[in-house]
């Protein structure tokens, strides 16, 4: 199962979102998932939100559950990202051991 990883990163230290989202693939590699982190779409991470937006909703598409980071509420950009996936109706994943959600 492809899970789409979905925390707050506008407003943070990027080096902990960035560590925040390895434990959050590790923890779904663990459980024997393939992860989709957001911070791998592959634009700069100085791009425009609205790019970064358009390129993770792009990868979520191709997902089949989305698991939901903590703080998420608070992200528009996560709220966006849920809302779509129960659209598409995927999965939102039950939580995965190693991830606080």
């Amino acid at each position: 199962m492809k899970i789409y990883i979905s925390g707050p990163i506008t407003g943070r230290v990027i080096e902990d979102a960035t560590e925040e989202f390895a434990r959050a693939e590790e923890a779904i590699l663990a459980a024997g998932h393939e992860p989709v982190n957001p911070l791998k779409n592959g634009l700069d991470p100085r791009a425009k939100w609205i790019d970064h937006m358009e390129a993770d909703l792009w990868l979520l598409r191709d997902c089949d559950a989305i698991v939901m980071l903590p703080g998420w509420l608070s992200s528009n950009g996560c709220r966006i990202e849920v809302n779509v996936a129960g659209l598409l109706r995927l999965l939102v994943a039950p939580k995965i051991e190693g991830i606080n959600c």
